[in-house]
C-alpha cells in the first residue's frame, strides 16, 4: 500500500482538511517510472497552491471511495527509482531523482512520472539536501545571475535572511565577488539575535542587520548596492532597502511570506524617480530557459559544491513518515501547520520517509 496526504481542493479551508490516506500503489506504464519518495520538504509556495492563490493548480489527485477527487500536495522531494517501464531509456532502478516542474506532488510515499518529469542525481547526494536543490539552492543561482549583470565589487540586500534560499544566496553570492546585506526580523533576546547574525555571518552573509537597524544604519558608506531582494513582499521593508539602492538599481520580488500595506507613500512612484527596475522572480521561467540537459548539469554542480562543502545546508528539521505507524497522521499534520505559521527562527521542516 500506499499513502498520500490530500486536500480537497477549492475548499474554503483547505488546510483544515488534510489528510492522510493509505491506497494501492499506482500503476505505471511502459513509458513510465514508479518511484518511492525518501524526502519531501514542505515550502511557502505549497501553502499558497493549497490556498488556490498559485498559478499552477496541483497536478496529481487520488478519487476516494466517494468519487470525490482530492489533490496531493507539495512541489518538492527526493525520490529513488523503484520500477521503470519497457520504454524508459535513461533512468534505471535505483536512480536518485528530482522533479522537473512545480506541483507534482511529493507529500506521498509512492508516484508514477515520466521519464520528462525527473531529474537524475548523482548517488552520493543525501536525500534531505537532494530534497532542498530545486526550491532552495536554484532560486538562490537564479536571483544572482538572472535578474542583474552583477559584477565583483556589487552588493546586493535581501530581507528573509534566515530564509533556505536567502542562506544559499549567502554562499553563493561570494563565488562571484559579491557581498551580501541580510535583514532579518528581531528576535526574542539579545543572545538569540546574535547567535543568528554570527551564524548568518559564518555561511556568506556580510553585513547581517534587523529591520529596525535598516532605517538608522551608517554601514552602507562606499557600498555599491545595485540589487534589493524582497521575499516578503513588505512596501515599507522593500522601500527602505530600495532607499539603499545606487539610481539605476534593481528590485527583485521574490516572494510574499508577509504582505503588508505600505506607509510610506507610493513604492512604484519611488521607485520610478530613482529609475530603479522591479522585476519578479520566476524558478519556472528560469528553468524553462534550459533545456533537459542544462538543467541536469545545473544540479549536478549543486550537488557537488554540497559534496565538496562549498555549500552548506541551513539547520533543518526532519519529521519522520514511517507508513502505517501509530499517529502518523497527526504528525504529519502538526508539522505542516507549524511550518503555516512560520515563527521567527523557525527550521524548514522535511518529511523524511521510512520504511
Amino acid at each position: 500500500m500506499a499513502e498520500s496526504l490530500v486536500f480537497p481542493f477549492g475548499s474554503s479551508e483547505p488546510l483544515k482538511e488534510v489528510r492522510l490516506v493509505a491506497h494501492p500503489k499506482p500503476i505505471y506504464g511502459p513509458e513510465q517510472v514508479l518511484v518511492q519518495f525518501l524526502a519531501a520538504p514542505i515550502n511557502p509556495l505549497d501553502f499558497m497552491v493549497i490556498h488556490g492563490k498559485y498559478p499552477i493548480k496541483p497536478q496529481s489527485s487520488i478519487t476516494n471511495e466517494a468519487g470525490e477527487s482530492l489533490a496531493i500536495p507539495g512541489s518538492d522531494g527526493a525520490a529513488r527509482v523503484i520500477e521503470v517501464g519497457t520504454g524508459i531509456q535513461n533512468l534505471s532502478v535505483g536512480d536518485l531523482v528530482i522533479l522537473r516542474t512545480h506541483c507534482k506532488g511529493t507529500w506521498r510515499t509512492h508516484a508514477v512520472f515520466g521519464e520528462e518529469d525527473l531529474i537524475r542525481l548523482p548517488s552520493t547526494v543525501p536525500p534531505h539536501l537532494a530534497s532542498i536543490l530545486r526550491m532552495g539552492i536554484a532560486p538562490a543561482y537564479f536571483q544572482l545571475r538572472e535578474y542583474r549583470n552583477l559584477e565583483p565589487g556589487d552588493w546586493i540586500i535581501q530581507n528573509a535572511a534566515s530564509g533556505t534560499i536567502s542562506h544559499f544566496v549567502s554562499q553563493l553570492a561570494p563565488l562571484y565577488g559579491i557581498g551580501v546585506i541580510s535583514i532579518i526580523r528581531s528576535r526574542a533576546s539579545a543572545d538569540e539575535l546574535e547567535r543568528t547574525k554570527r551564524s548568518l555571518r559564518s555561511h556568506g552573509a556580510s553585513l547581517v542587520l534587523t529591520e529596525d537597524e535598516l532605517h538608522s544604519t551608517k554601514s552602507f558608506d562606499g557600498k555599491r548596492i545595485v540589487m534589493a531582494i524582497d521575499s516578503i513582499s513588505d512596501d515599507d521593508l522593500a522601500h527602505h532597502m530600495a532607499t539603499h539602492l545606487t539610481p539605476g538599481g534593481t528590485l527583485l520580488t521574490a516572494g510574499f511570506l508577509g504582505p503588508r500595506v505600505s506607509s510610506e507613500g507610493n513604492l512604484r512612484q519611488f521607485l520610478w524617480q530613482r529609475n530603479i527596475t522591479l522585476k519578479s522572480f520566476r524558478l519556472s521561467d528560469c528553468l524553462g530557459r534550459k533545456d533537459g540537459p542544462k538543467q541536469e548539469a545545473l544540479f549536478d554542480w549543486f550537488a557537488k559544491l554540497l559534496a565538496q562543502g562549498t555549500l552548506k545546508a541551513p539547520a533543518l528539521e526532519y519529521v519522520g513518515w514511517k507508513r502505517g505507524a501509530p499517529g502518523l497522521e497527526q504528525t504529519l499534520i502538526e508539522a505542516i501547520h507549524q511550518s503555516h505559521q512560520g515563527a521567527i527562527g523557525s527550521r524548514k521542516q522535511i518529511f523524511v520517509f521510512q520504511e
